[in-house]
C-alpha cells in the first residue's frame, strides 16, 4: 500500500471552503457546520489544523447559533440537536469552549427532551432512532 499523500488530502479539504457556487456545496449548504466538523478534524488528525483561519471558523460557527441556543446546519438555518453537538465538538477542537454559553445550550438541549427520557433532534419532534 502506498504512503498517504497529506499534503494532497490537506488541499483538497481546504479547497471544498472556497467552492461555494458548485452544485455539490448548494445542495450540501443545510448541513455545512457536520461537513466542516468532519474536515477539520481530518486536518487535525494529519496535522494540518494550523492550515485554517480558526478565528473566522469560530466566528462562523457562533453565526450559525439560533437565539434557542441550539445551532443551525448553517447561517440562518434550524437548529437540530445534531448541528449543535458538530458546533461544540468544532469550538471544543479549538480550544474555543469559553466562547459558548453553555447554559443557553443545556437549556436548548433539555426543551428537547420528552417525557419518557429520549430526545427530539428539533422543536418539531424528529426522533433519531439509531
Amino acid at each position: 500500500m502506498g504512503e498517504l499523500k497529506v499534503g494532497k488530502h490537506a488541499k483538497y479539504i481546504l479547497s471544498v471552503e472556497k467552492k461555494k457556487d458548485v452544485f455539490e456545496s448548494v445542495v450540501m449548504e443545510h448541513i455545512r457546520l457536520n461537513g466542516a466538523y468532519w474536515g477539520l478534524t481530518t486536518l487535525d488528525i494529519i496535522g494540518k489544523l494550523n492550515a485554517v483561519d480558526q478565528e473566522e471558523v469560530v466566528s462562523w460557527v457562533l453565526e450559525c447559533q439560533h437565539e434557542s441556543g441550539g445551532f443551525g446546519g448553517n447561517i440562518g438555518h434550524d437548529p437540530h440537536v445534531l448541528f449543535t453537538l458538530s458546533a461544540i465538538q468544532v469550538l471544543a477542537l479549538f480550544n474555543k469552549m469559553d466562547v459558548l454559553d453553555t447554559e443557553k445550550v443545556a437549556n436548548y438541549i433539555a426543551s428537547l427532551q420528552a417525557e419518557d427520557g429520549s430526545f427530539a433532534g428539533d422543536i418539531w419532534g424528529e426522533i433519531d432512532t439509531r
